[in-house]
Parts: C-alpha cells; structure tokens; sequence
C-alpha cells in the first residue's frame, strides 16, 4: 500500500490542477489561432512589446502588492492584540472574520458607495466643515494610484487573511511562546522574534494566495480602477471583447502572461520559504 501512495498522490495533484491545464492549452490554442473564435488569425506578438501593456500589468502589480499588505498588517494586528478568553477579544475576532462571505462585487460597491466623491465620506466632510464642497475631497476611485480599489481589497482580504492568523495564534504559536516567556523574554521580544515571524510563515501561503486573487480580480478593478493604465484584468476583457480577432488572439495572450505572473510569485514563495524561513523559530 506504502508504494501506490505518491501515485494517488500524483493524481490528486493532477486533479487539482485540471482546470489550469485545460486553461493553457485552450489559451495557447487561441493564441495561435486553432480555436473556433481566433480561426484564421495571426499571432500578433507586439501585444507584449506596447507600453501599454506593461503599463497595465505594473499597475496590477502594484494595487495588489499594496492591497496584500495592508490585509496582511491588518490580519496580523487582529490575531496579535486580540488574543485572550476575554469577550471583548472574542467579539473583535468575530468581527474581523464577519465580512468573509461578502462577494467582492457587494465589497466594490460599497467602496464605491464611500469612496467616491460624491460619496459617505465626502459628504461627512463636507457635513463637518472639513471641505468646502465634497468634489473637493481627493480622488480615490478611477485614480491613478488605485487608492479607492486598494482600500476596498484590503478590506475585503483581512477577514480571510485574519481567520488564519486567528488560528495559528490560537494554536501553534502557544507554545513557542510560552518556552520564550520561561526563558525571560520581554513582551516586544516575544512579538518581535517569536509571534511575528512565526505568524508570517504561516500565513504566507494565503498571503500569496490573496496576492494573486487580487491581481486578476476583474469586479472591483472595473468599477474601482483607473481607466489608464487599464488594470490587467480589465484591458484582457475588453480586447477579448474586441470585434476584431487580432484583439481577441491578443486576450489570450495577456490570459497567459497573467498566469506566468502567479506561477512566478508562487516560485518566489516556494524559494522564500526554503531559503529564508527555514531559519525562523519552530
């Protein structure tokens, strides 16, 4: 029975990855014009050498970097202050985690609804004087730094990001933590050497899993981000939307640029782990 184990291993991982697989092939066969819709048309590689296409993949990058962290800091924040029996903890932990099951179209409008300058907060300015006008509140949604759409990511990843810290800090850590305490650790050390490096080992498997959700998110990008540079998920749509088969030969191919980029941050979380936290505590 032991040697038949890393064969049913192998297919649940086949299993698993299915629908990737299937995605690449039926990308790369759009790619290169075997497909029904891209029949006859020619690879039109200049998609990858437009500035524009860079410049949509940058901003990408950066809106979910920054929307990743501020989720991360948050989560982090949550499982480590709010960690005891006390009911009030209790309360603040159910309230991290209550937005969770909240579609993250629900979560755009909303940010939208807030953000926008003829939004909540605009109007609460203007109600206390702050502003003279709400138009007068900065941009924060259809900006070029994505600020409307960072906010809103980040506000919707901390309840995912925050049930797994919850638990790890519930869990595993404790007893690391209470060795470090017999051996005379100051509270900021404990945090500092212990609870927070240990939190981010844990937690970065979701943490890259958030950072690629985030970066092919299309609902909240539409109505949130900037119109140029298109966010990437929002520039494939609308060349698979194009009329021409040109545009949509160039979809599939920003579908597969797009998925070599989360290939490539889940190697570089593979090669941290490895090489970097195998010097962490535990």
């Amino acid at each position: 029975m032991r040697g038949t184990q890393p064969a049913y291993g192998m297919l649940a991982a086949f299993v698993v990855a299915a629908p990737v697989l299937v995605g690449i092939a039926y990308c790369a066969a759009g790619v290169l014009g075997l497909l029904g819709d891209t029949a006859g048309g020619s690879v039109n590689w200049s998609v990858l050498a437009d500035a524009a296409t860079w410049r949509s993949v940058g901003w990408s990058f950066w809106a979910a970097g920054a929307s990743t962290f501020l989720a991360l800091v948050g989560a982090v924040a949550v499982a480590a202050l709010c960690r005891s029996t006390r009911s009030s903890d209790r309360a603040a932990r159910a309230l991290a985690v209550l937005p969770l099951p909240i579609p993250h179209i629900v979560a755009a409008l909303v940010g939208l609804l807030v953000l926008a300058q003829s939004g909540l907060l605009a109007r609460i300015a203007y109600s206390l004087g702050v502003v003279g006008a709400p138009a007068e509140v900065p941009v924060l949604v259809y900006d070029g730094l994505g600020v409307g759409f960072i906010l809103t990511m980040a506000a919707k990843e901390i309840p995912f990001l925050a049930l797994i810290a919850i638990s790890l800090a519930g869990g595993d850590l404790r007893p690391v933590e209470e060795s470090a305490r017999t051996l005379g650790a100051s509270p900021a050390e404990l945090f500092r050497r212990i609870t927070l490096p240990l939190l981010l080992r844990g937690m970065m498997p979701a943490t890259v899993a958030v950072f690629v959700f985030v970066f092919g998110s299309y609902e909240v990008a539409a109505m949130l981000g900037p119109t140029a540079p298109a966010p990437l998920p929002v520039l494939i749509t609308e060349s698979y939307a194009g009329a021409s088969l040109e545009r949509r030969t160039e979809a599939y191919l920003l579908s597969l640029l797009a998925l070599l980029i989360a290939c490539v941050a889940v190697a570089a979380h593979e090669l941290l782990r490895r090489d970097m936290f195998r010097r962490l505590p535990g």
